[in-house]
């Protein structure tokens, strides 16, 4: 399980050092301390987020609003009312970051039990990108289910996890944009995705069982899960 310390003290010098690299945060984007009304106050400058090792295993963010948030398990109606909650997702249906310089840090454990993992894993590419922009940063971190899935252990799959991987195929296989906005784009799409997949199975009726199976069978390791989520 990979692990990812946050604080706000210097990087502890160790006997083999990296160097730090700052977030690709705008250069032209000047950095700002947010007030309790979200206005912004040139007088104090908040210090760059420093990121150690690649993956991350140690980040620094002086100053700067902490919110962690753990096991979402493939629920995205839930994930984006956790992150409501905590005021760093719009209440709009949106999906704009609205947590400023915040630096959100999921816990791993977006895999298995749920049928939209690869909807938060989308979302949270996305809100990352946006947190970039206004001084922000998103971090996730791999949980156990997330390696269980990179060794091949399903035991926790929803059918309707296999059925978002088999959507998530085709809508990619499907789409002229590049990989980046094809992907950032999924937590918008996957829905009316899940909508058709099961007017059609109310549709077909028995004739489903056949064709899932061969879907299911179809389908690439889920493996690649569990290495997506290490990497966005």
């Amino acid at each position: 399980m990979a692990s990812l310390c946050l604080n706000s003290l210097p990087v502890p010098p160790s006997s083999h050092p990296r160097k730090p690299t700052e977030t690709s945060l705008p250069s032209s984007y000047p950095s700002l301390l947010l007030d309790n009304n979200n206005n912004n106050n040139n007088h104090s400058a908040l210090k760059p987020i420093v990121v150690s090792g690649d993956p991350p295993t140690f980040v620094s963010a002086p100053g700067r609003r902490i919110l962690a948030v753990g096991d979402l398990h493939g629920d995205l109606k839930q994930a984006r009312s956790a992150l409501e909650m905590a005021g760093v997702l719009s209440s709009d249906g949106q999906d704009l970051w609205t947590g400023g310089e915040t630096v959100l840090v999921q816990l791993g454990d977006i895999l298995d039990r749920g049928e939209d993992e690869i909807a938060i894993l989308s979302l949270l590419r996305s809100l990352d990108k946006q947190a970039k922009a206004k001084g922000g940063a998103v971090f996730q971190v791999n949980g156990n289910h997330e390696t269980m899935n990179v060794e091949g252990d399903f035991r926790y799959v929803e059918s309707g996890g296999f059925d978002e991987c088999n959507d998530f195929l085709e809508y990619i296989n499907g789409s002229e944009d590049d990989w980046e906005e094809t992907f950032t784009a999924w937590a918008d799409v996957s829905e009316r995705w899940k909508e058709n997949r099961t007017m059609s199975k109310i549709y077909w009726g028995p004739w489903n069982l056949l064709k899932d199976r061969g879907r299911r069978e179809s389908l690439p390791d889920r493996s690649s899960l569990g290495r997506w989520a290490s990497c966005t």
